[in-house]
């Protein structure tokens, strides 16, 4: 895929952020966007085949990505910040093999869509508990990465064809551990989990299309 330019990418990121109604979310709420965002943004890719390609995300300057020593992060895998240039932008670990690079680089991705309004939209995670608030605004990304990476439809499809966990990374250009991650939250490896439920109405989120729904879940 080519560099978008800074028109392109701005109107990109407008369109994910206006997604997530500018109010308090619930830790489900917030899933749900970021599934829906996800959705979005393999669309607005074109990605049609498992394997999406990033180079766009790497090369477009509006918030820029920047590859750094693993102890510049503190041996942390990303950080998304306003306070090195002061302009945001994303760090990400550049001793970490490619495949983890990628699920950062869509994690921190995450973080940057939601920087502007994180004090709402955050607001009422953790309940008044700072670090359980942290741990969910952490899942909450990761959740997005993973369905960037690996959309709900497309692993089915491979995992039902191949049943080989390395092959399946492989398609989706993951870790083992990302994709068999996938699938146990899928249900399809491990002990079956209840499917998650969303306690708002569809009609809260502004500017959703029902096929958006479809992909996201």
């Amino acid at each position: 895929m080519r560099k978008p330019n800074k028109t392109e990418m701005q109107a990109l990121v407008r369109e994910l952020r206006a997604i997530a109604p500018k109010r308090p979310l619930t830790y489900g709420e917030s899933l749900q966007v970021g599934r829906i965002q996800a959705a979005r943004l393999r669309r607005w890719a074109n990605a049609v085949e498992p394997d999406i390609n990033l180079i766009w995300l790497v090369k477009q300057r509006l918030i820029p990505v920047n590859f750094v020593a693993s102890h510049k992060l503190g041996e942390e895998s990303g950080l998304t910040t306003d306070q090195v240039s002061g302009r945001l932008e994303m760090f990400v670990n550049e001793g970490e093999p490619p495949v983890r690079q990628r699920f950062s680089l869509l994690h921190e991705w995450k973080h940057a869509l939601d920087f502007d309004d994180a004090p709402i939209l955050h607001a009422k995670l953790g309940r008044g508990n700072a670090k359980v608030q942290a741990g969910q605004i952490e899942a909450i990304c990761n959740d997005f990465a993973a369905h960037v990476l690996m959309p709900t439809a497309l692993v089915k499809r491979e995992w039902f064809t191949w049943q080989e966990l390395s092959v399946v990374a492989n398609i989706f250009n993951v870790s083992v551990e990302a994709i068999a991650t996938r699938l146990e939250k899928l249900g399809i490896l491990g002990e079956p989990k209840p499917a998650p439920r969303f306690y708002f109405r569809r009609s809260l989120l502004p500017d959703v299309q029902q096929d958006d729904f479809a992909l996201a879940a």
